[in-house]
């Protein structure tokens, strides 16, 4: 269940801040590579995957 959650949000997120989320995540790609691999720098990625898990922890806390 928990698990569906997450995914659940992870689909409301932004396209760039998802596919940013993606690869870090479920790639296991490291914040230098995502930058490269995008063509984006290193403080963008940081900047999206914290956005991506404040959005995600208020997720799960309000369908607590």
């Amino acid at each position: 269940e928990l698990e569906e959650r997450i995914k659940q949000g992870i689909k409301q997120l932004p396209a760039k801040c998802r596919e940013i989320f993606y690869l870090s995540r479920y790639k296991g790609l490291s914040h230098k590579e995502i930058a490269e691999k995008l063509g984006i720098s290193f403080h963008t990625v940081k900047h999206q995957i914290g956005i991506a898990l404040e959005k995600l922890s208020e997720l799960l806390e309000s369908e607590e």
